[in-house]
């Protein structure tokens, strides 16, 4: 038994000490009813023993013409004593002088605790019968009754001490899983198998871990992904700067190193800023301005924002917007959704061609469309576009740090809207946004329900 199931304090100790406090109160109930009843059924037996041996006594007077010391021999036994008294002695009681006058046979019951006497009038003599004990009737009863309360007792604590520990063997384990994954194992897993609520508990413990492991996994991932994603420009950053340093360069590597260095100063900038919103909203459970807007409008105003960076490049545009397409949400996060992937269309888009933007009111929601004629996507890219920092096309990831549909699919999943994309490789790809035209109910937290 290890130092565990010692501690008073555990559940396996406080289910221990409760069974046996129960046993115990119930045993001193039992054993009260129990010598009530008994201390009756002992003097009863003792009356219809000795009564029985008198008639005996009788009988064989009556048939034989043995002597009276044969006589006692041959219905002596073990617990009775049969002596000769004096009808007239003091110690007779008036009551079997009075019962003897009419019949041959009478038992003395003195009070509760003496021991039953049965005299009977024989031809010569009055013999009175006892039973061989020198205590009290109580203390027979209370013999007995103790016997049969220690047996009791005694099985009930082998029942207690099997059936607690049966009961909080499922404790037990989850007691010792739990103190495994406070040193960091979430691998532990319990049996999933039990009924009842205990199983439910194990269930829930073991969705927990495995939520805990891939958490861990995806922190370990993440701050990988961050060093990669700082160690790059960082280093480009030095090396350029140790080439400025070198003697006898041109004006003309100069500048081309020093452009170079404010690039990648922008790129740490971006990653910093998308780090910093990131990390904002997944901190954030809800949105935090909610208000009546046209998505229509709010694509035109993006889209003209944007003009610097497709007016040169002769990208045009091909909007369907709706203005009845007015929904309730937070415009603000809303705003960023529409930049991310809006970006994202221009960049794979080749010079000249055409980007398709559509808003409308479908099934009650609000569907907005991007659809662009770029270089398109497999698969396996698609499956994983929403991962932080991946990016398909390494050759323009000075471009960008691979976190803004990241960012996209967060801030829909706060708002209560969804992503889907279909792409074919050479072909583009469109990206379809759904919303509710009302903001999701906030979910409340664990703590706030344990106070509701």
């Amino acid at each position: 038994m290890d130092k565990l199931h010692l501690k008073p304090y555990s559940f396996r100790g406080r289910l221990m000490t409760s069974l046996y406090i129960g046993a115990i109160i119930s045993c001193v109930i039992t054993f009260v009813f129990a010598y009530c009843v008994t201390h009756l059924s002992v003097r009863d037996e003792l009356t219809m023993q000795q009564q029985a041996v008198a008639v005996y006594l009788l009988e064989m007077e009556k048939r034989t013409d043995l002597s009276y010391e044969d006589l006692v021999y041959i219905t002596r036994q073990a617990n009775i004593v049969i002596t000769v008294v004096e009808p007239d002695a003091p110690d007779t009681p008036e009551d079997v002088r009075a019962a003897l006058t009419t019949r041959s046979i009478h038992t003395h019951l003195d009070d509760l605790a003496d021991m039953p006497a049965t005299y009977v009038q024989m031809a010569d003599r009055l013999v009175r019968i006892d039973a061989d004990t020198g205590v009290s009737l109580y203390f027979v009863a209370f013999f007995r009754v103790t016997t049969t309360a220690l047996s009791y007792l005694a099985v009930v604590v082998l029942m207690v001490t099997l059936i607690s520990f049966r009961l909080s063997a499922p404790v037990h384990q989850l007691t010792l899983a739990n103190a495994r994954v406070q040193k960091g194992d979430f691998d532990v897993r319990l049996p999933g198998n039990m009924p009842g609520e205990m199983g439910d508990v194990m269930r829930s413990f073991n969705a927990m871990t495995e939520s805990l492991g891939q958490t861990a996994y995806l922190q370990k991932d993440f701050i990988s992904s961050i060093s990669h994603e700082f160690k790059t420009p960082i280093a480009s950053i030095r090396g350029f700067a140790k080439l400025l340093q070198m003697p006898g360069i041109s004006d003309e590597q100069r500048q081309e190193y020093i452009s170079l260095i404010a690039q990648e100063s922008d790129r740490l900038s971006r990653l910093s800023e998308t780090l910093l919103r990131l990390t904002a909203l997944e901190q954030q459970t809800a949105p935090a301005a909610i208000s009546d807007f046209s998505v229509s409008e709010q694509l035109r105003q993006v889209i003209l924002r944007m003009e610097p960076e497709w007016s040169y490049r002769n990208i045009s545009w091909q909007p369907e917007l709706d203005d009845e397409v007015s929904i309730r949400s937070d415009e603000a996060l809303l705003n960023h959704v529409w930049i991310n992937l809006l970006q994202n269309a221009l960049k794979f888009s080749p010079d000249g061609s055409t980007i398709f933007v559509s808003a409308s009111l479908r099934s009650g929601n609000a569907v907005v469309s991007i659809r662009d004629e770029g270089c398109g996507m497999d698969k396996e890219t698609v499956k994983r576009i929403f991962d932080r920092f991946y990016q398909a096309d390494r050759s323009r990831g000075q471009e960008g740090v691979g976190l803004g549909l990241c960012l996209v699919k967060r801030i829909l999943d706060m708002l209560g809207g969804t992503v889907d994309v279909e792409s074919t490789p050479g072909i583009g790809s469109t990206f379809t946004v759904t919303l509710p035209l009302e903001p999701p109910r906030q979910k409340h937290r664990p703590e706030e329900k344990l106070h509701a």
